[in-house]
């Protein structure tokens, strides 16, 4: 893998995380967190062939599109989603409870590497010595969720698992749930009736997730900007972040406000699509948070 891994902490945590009720107080990283929108992409560990080939399809056009995705590098569905945004050429980042020293499932190490080498992340909530513990997946799920900006569902049965625990946590922190339907018959998709039930929107097709993400661009949008056109989204979903031209974050920013509920007031924007824009400024290097969760503008 290339080069040591790192210990996030303070201002170099995902600023996303801060949504979470006990956000972690520091994160250990081998390769890179990405910049521009993410989802992530859940299920079961024993998935049906047909739906590892569709979530690695829907993972490799997501990632062809711009867009990071995140998973827990389990085997079934998280791995097909990684291994999907790798044949896109993509980025992805496995989110787990494990060390680098001792990757979960071990089988999966050389995936890993791959992901990292790609210039994707593995992020774990322990140093590399540590072993992974079952206790600590439901709280990986939770990191896993407050840093996309939706979680798809792809297959899970209706069981007490990592899946129905991030759609959890997804309810609970505002993210989208997507869920790809499934007959009710068929035994490892139990759980997308279920998620539909609580308010999971249907996917089937990668267009649905990036009209929603385009969607959510347009909401940021001041007046008189142009909308974003239908299609995949080839270029980035907010302007670059040192151009402040037609960004409302940053012009709030300019204007004073240094706290993300000051700049959604200041906006009108919804405060999820507020905490995503601060965390793209903040790996940019143009926000560093500041003490009781305010914001200092470093350059523009």
């Amino acid at each position: 893998m290339r080069g040591p891994g790192e210990e996030l902490t303070g201002a170099r945590l995902p600023l996303l995380l801060g949504d979470l009720p006990e956000p972690p107080a520091r994160l250990h990283l081998h390769g890179r967190l990405p910049r521009g929108p993410a989802v992530a992409i859940v299920g079961t560990r024993s998935a049906s062939p047909e739906a590892v080939t569709w979530t690695r399809g829907l993972a490799a056009e997501l990632a062809a599109a711009g867009v990071a995705i995140f998973s827990g590098g389990a085997k079934g569905i998280d791995t097909a989603a990684h291994e999907g945004a790798l044949d896109a050429g993509g980025v992805t980042v496995v989110v787990t409870p494990a060390g680098f020293d001792h990757p979960f499932p071990p089988e999966n190490s050389g995936l890993f590497r791959r992901i990292v080498d790609s210039g994707g992340g593995y992020l774990s909530l322990y140093p590399d010595e540590v072993k992974a513990e079952r206790p600590e997946f439901f709280a990986r799920n939770a990191c896993l969720v407050a840093m996309s900006a939706a979680v798809i569902v792809a297959q899970t049965r209706l069981t007490r698992g990592g899946a129905l625990n991030a759609a959890k946590w997804a309810r609970r922190l505002g993210r989208e749930v997507f869920v790809v339907p499934h007959s009710p018959w068929v035994e490892p998709g139990t759980g997308a009736v279920a998620l539909l039930r609580l308010g999971g929107r249907p996917l089937d097709r990668a267009k649905d997730v990036l009209t929603f993400l385009a969607e959510q661009r347009r909401h940021a949008l001041p007046p008189g900007k142009p909308p974003v056109e239908e299609g995949p989204l080839q270029t980035e979903l907010w302007p670059a972040a040192n151009d402040p031209a037609g960004d409302p974050v940053l012009e709030a920013l300019r204007a004073g406000a240094c706290h993300p509920d000051e700049i959604a007031d200041r906006t009108g924007l919804p405060m999820a699509t507020v905490q995503r824009r601060i965390l793209t400024l903040t790996l940019s290097g143009v926000l560093v948070p500041g003490p009781l969760g305010s914001l200092k503008l470093v350059t523009i």
